[in-house]
């Protein structure tokens, strides 16, 4: 009886379109499809070999699951595809962790003050230098004789007496300016200061004289410091060095 129906219904509307095609408005694919899908559904629901049925809210959240599922590992894949791509291009670079690094500085030895010679310890020929005494003024030479240094206020002057001698035989004709020589004193392991060039004529920096056979020469080395008395200096030590040569001694 139903399938006798649905023949019957196809039939006058295949008469309908028939006899009224001049006056059907065109449809779009969309619509083409949706009267192609429900005719198929009528044809399927009187169908006595079709088991119809609505599917359930359930089935349709399985479904809709089962088809997630198949896609998530595509795009996984393609995931780790790109971040391997990633390393390649961009590799890690690991030699500044595998480099060595600079070795420490060696300790520079101190030496004491007794009977050093500091011009053998600083390369320099013919005479021998020993350190003497230091004072504390605020102008050296204090009799303000031809060239002085005179101490900023505030400041003192630490100057450093060594005895220089020549030859025992023989004149020396010395000129210590040209050996370079730089010095630099720290009071009480805290202040530190440079010897200052100055035009004193006994500069040991800067000495251009005649060393006379068998004669000592008091030469000084000139720092500006803090103002202090002689009394509150506890350690005194001094760096020199010429032309590459150091050393280090502790006058006091």
């Amino acid at each position: 009886m139903k399938k006798g129906k649905v023949l019957g219904l196809l039939a006058m509307s295949a008469v309908l379109l028939t006899g009224c095609v001049d006056a059907m408005p065109e449809l779009t694919d969309e619509q083409s499809e949706i009267i192609a899908e429900y005719a198929a559904g009528l044809l399927l629901k009187y169908s006595p070999n079709y088991n119809y049925k609505i599917v359930s809210e359930e089935e349709v959240a399985a479904a809709m699951a089962a088809r997630q599922e198949v896609s998530e590992p595509e795009t996984e894949n393609e995931t780790e595809t790109g971040s391997g791509q990633t390393e390649d291009e961009h590799p890690q670079d690991i030699s500044s962790e595998t480099e060595p690094s600079e070795s420490e500085p060696e300790m520079e030895q101190v030496q004491f003050v007794a009977d050093l010679d500091f011009a053998a310890e600083l390369g320099i020929d013919d005479l021998i230098i020993r350190y003497q005494s230091f004072e504390i003024c605020g102008s050296y030479p204090g009799n303000n004789s031809g060239f002085s240094v005179d101490a900023a206020q505030g400041k003192k002057l630490l100057v450093m007496h060594f005895d220089m001698e020549g030859l025992p035989e023989e004149d020396v004709d010395c000129n210590l300016f040209d050996y370079d020589i730089k010095m630099r004193v720290n009071i009480n392991e805290t202040a530190s200061a440079a010897v200052l060039s100055t035009m004193i004529p006994n500069d040991l920096a800067s000495y251009m004289d005649v060393v006379h056979a068998g004669e000592s020469v008091d030469v000084v080395a000139v720092a500006e410091i803090d103002d202090m008395t002689e009394e509150e200096i506890q350690s005194l030590t001094l760096r020199a060095s010429s032309n590459g040569q150091t050393c280090t001694v502790k006058l006091k």
